[in-house]
């Protein structure tokens, strides 16, 4: 299957349904867990069993899941109490527990996910009808707030500028992108080498995609906005850190670093800067060669700008928004700069309590 596939979510029907282990990694995420874990016990996939691998977390985390794991048997968790040197959180939690998946298929529920009725079946079913070993999902954006519904619309139209999903189920594309929600049949899950093929990658899902790919394994992008919806950070400071820490592992390169600068540049904020430099040359008595021309071409390019940032926030819900491009343009750009910083010093990236050396990013 070649391209994008967008599903409506669909009912489970009388047959044969598959075994499903839905895995949940989680590191201090008292305050959303219980929605995630909510959202997926209440789906109605006739055989389903879910772990929740709690990863190191000081905060409540486990006492929620407790209270859910008493009242669902079929709930389990496995407490990761420490870290080798030299290893991701993310991955090295979710290795620890491939020798308790015993499912024909495996799901990789990230914790800021919240599940719509009928998303495992209808994802299940269109894997099963595609032949796919894989299925990756790009929900619907969860934002909270002013700079969320900013910055992150922006920012998300920067990073697939690099990485088209429409060319992950291509086979002929040698790249692939990963997601916070992914399903893969377990023989081909563990065929691979499973999270102990990534346990020192830092970007964990695209280099899990990237190694099924090469493979030869059978992989599908699906646009899923009607099945989950997926939260982001909350405030300016936790968007931009966040931002950063998935730029400097997604896009990698200081040169994709600055190329990225100079689009946002280009479609955000160079016809207003021209523009700018236009009002402030004519209230000076300032003389430029052809004022006209550089009027015309800076508001056709500023038209062209608008448009493209309507498309960009009608895409994550927020169409409101779409006049302040320039803005979050700025914003990107910024986090753009912090990334090729970050890159540069050898920085390391710390998440979530933990820091980890930048030679692995």
């Amino acid at each position: 299957m070649r391209g994008e596939r967008r599903l409506r979510p669909i009912a489970p029907d009388d047959q044969d349904w598959p075994t499903l282990d839905v895995v949940i990694p989680v590191k201090d995420e008292e305050a959303h867990i219980g929605a995630c874990l909510d959202s997926v016990l209440s789906q109605n996939y006739p055989r389903l069993r879910v772990i929740v691998v709690n990863d190191r977390s000081t905060d409540g985390t486990a006492r929620v899941v407790q209270e859910w794991q008493n009242r669902h048997p079929e709930l389990e968790r496995a407490d990761i109490m420490e870290l080798p040197a030299g290893l991701f959180g993310k991955p090295h939690a979710l290795h620890s527990i491939a020798d308790r998946l015993r499912a024909d298929y495996v799901a990789f529920v990230d914790s800021d996910l919240v599940l719509q009725p009928g998303c495992f079946v209808t994802l299940i079913d269109h894997m099963r009808r595609a032949g796919s070993d894989w299925a990756i999902m790009a929900g619907r954006p969860i934002l909270s707030g002013f700079w969320e519904r900013l910055i992150i619309p922006v920012c998300g139209a920067a990073a697939l500028a690099w990485y088209d999903p429409r060319k992950v189920s291509d086979p002929a594309w040698d790249n692939a992108l990963g997601s916070a929600f992914m399903i893969a049949r377990r023989s081909s899950y563990e065929a691979i080498g499973g999270h102990g093929a990534v346990i020192r990658a830092y970007d964990e899902d695209s280099a899990l995609a990237r190694i099924a790919k090469r493979a030869g394994q059978r992989l599908s992008f699906v646009v899923a906005t009607d099945l989950f919806g997926q939260r982001f950070y909350g405030t300016l400071r936790g968007t931009i850190r966040g931002m950063t820490r998935t730029f400097a592992g997604g896009i990698k390169t200081v040169p994709k670093l600055l190329l990225t600068i100079n689009g946002l540049n280009f479609v955000g904020l160079l016809p207003i800067g021209v523009l700018a430099l236009l009002g402030i040359a004519h209230a000076t008595g300032t003389a430029i060669p052809w004022p006209r021309a550089w009027l015309a071409a800076a508001t056709v390019h500023l038209a062209c700008s608008a448009v493209l940032g309507w498309l960009v926030f009608r895409a994550a819900g927020q169409r409101r928004m779409f006049w302040l491009m320039p803005l979050g343009a700025a914003i990107c750009a910024f986090i753009c700069v912090k990334a090729i910083e970050q890159l540069l010093r050898g920085r390391g990236v710390t998440w979530r309590g933990t820091t980890y050396a930048s030679g692995t990013v």
